[in-house]
């Protein structure tokens, strides 16, 4: 068996095909004959439309740090599809894919497994043969027929639900807000994050329908304060009567919101509230990506935002840190609402320019300019966009923000040699 592993690599992006297979049956199938191997762990499943990654890696770390070996699942991936896949700070090595999908093929090929599948069985099965005390797992599309959703939980975390792939999960937020619910299991704890009454009165019927135990997280968990510290912030939520505070890694009002949402959730699984080991697991987070500094001076920054939400919560968290005449550097996936991350572009105070990833889905000249975009605002690339950037600064105190989508991770990080 060749340890080479660009070839397997290959053979699983070739499973990515050309729409959505969204169904449970073939992955039930595939997880029967790998032995069904999340049943031998606890696990929790998160899910929402933003925050449930930077949740998801909050409490992997949080639940590292109280002593717990804890599965990471996460997607998608900003350089390397391991990322997808870690414990601790170690991600799943190339000789474990190798060795699994070698032995899988016949099965993958039989059943029809896709791309994220074959991900989500190479963590599950990762996760048993380490001997995880815990396991993370984020969703990766919607929820009720994400590959994710044959764990049988110990908890299901329902972040933020707004407006996002609606070509395939609907187009209403209560559409989508049922297909997030999916997750849902009987008789498990459900904690639901910050929402829209029509949000949360389509999770609270769907953990009645469950016979589920249901948490709303401001209801029991609100915050007290929040203040930017540089790149870090002050985060006190209350909780049965005590303050817990915490110097967060990840900038925006959200954020610290997602921390509450993991605060309730502890508690509900019986934890003792430890502020020392969560400040621990906190202070060794690796999670890139998320209002993410990528150099100092001038103070380069970078966020996956890629819709209007995500957006409107960067713009928001760029303010609230000072930095409201921040140059923004948008790159777009063909994918998105482009018309609708425009609009929400139209009130920000600093310049915007914009510029094209490399890759097939990402938005071309031409395209923004349909949009309405100046052309003399488009840069052929991240590092022409950047140097016009640099020649419109005012002075060192001006910051530069990337954003638009996760595939600008490869060449920023290679840019400002940065690692994954």
């Amino acid at each position: 068996m060749s340890s080479d592993p660009k070839p397997i690599f290959d053979y699983i992006f070739g499973l990515t095909l050309p729409g959505v297979k969204l169904e449970l049956s073939r992955v039930k199938q595939f997880m029967e004959i790998l032995g069904n191997p999340y049943t031998d762990y606890p696990v929790i499943h998160i899910a929402g439309t933003n925050g449930k990654g930077s949740t998801a890696a909050m409490l992997a770390a949080i639940l590292n740090a109280y002593g717990l070996k804890t599965g990471l699942f996460t997607s998608p991936h900003l350089v390397q599809p391991n990322e997808r896949i870690r414990i601790g700070e170690s991600l799943i090595p190339d000789e474990f894919i190798i060795q699994k999908v070698d032995s899988w093929r016949s099965h993958i090929d039989a059943l029809g497994i896709t791309f994220f599948e074959v991900l989500t069985a190479l963590g599950m099965v990762y996760f048993k043969e380490q001997g995880v005390d815990y396991a993370v797992f984020e969703t990766g599309l919607g929820g009720r027929l994400d590959a994710t959703n044959v764990v049988d939980p110990v908890a299901s975390i329902i972040t933020a639900v707004s407006m996002d792939h609606e070509n395939i999960l609907g187009h209403t937020i209560e559409l989508i807000a049922a297909e997030k619910a999916g997750i849902i299991k009987a008789g498990r704890v459900v904690i639901v994050g910050k929402n829209s009454s029509s949000v949360r009165q389509i999770m609270e019927a769907k953990a009645q329908e469950m016979q589920a135990p249901y948490v709303y997280v401001p209801d029991c968990a609100p915050l007290e304060d929040v203040s930017v510290q540089g790149t870090s912030q002050k985060v006190q939520v209350s909780l049965d009567g005590r303050l817990v505070e915490v110097l967060l890694p990840l900038l925006g009002l959200h954020q610290a919101e997602n921390f509450s949402n993991i605060l309730v959730t502890l508690q509900q699984l019986g934890f003792d509230l430890d502020s020392r080991k969560i400040q621990l697991g906190l202070d060794n987070l690796q999670w890139n990506g998320r209002i993410q500094p990528l150099q100092t001076k001038p103070l380069v920054l970078y966020d996956v935002a890629h819709n209007r939400e995500g957006l409107d919560r960067l713009l928001e968290s760029l303010e609230q840190a000072e930095m409201s005449n921040a140059i923004l550097i948008a790159a777009f996936n063909a994918r998105k609402n482009i018309s609708a991350l425009l609009e929400s572009l139209e009130n920000w105070s600093g310049p915007v320019l914009f510029t094209i990833f490399d890759g097939h889905s990402a938005v071309g000249h031409s395209e923004l300019v349909q949009q309405g975009v100046d052309p003399g605002l488009i840069l052929a690339s991240p590092e022409k966009a950047y140097a016009h950037a640099l020649s419109m600064c005012r002075g060192a105190d001006q910051a530069i923000c990337f954003f638009g989508s996760h595939y600008l991770a490869e060449s920023l990080f290679e840019m400002f040699g940065v690692e994954c």
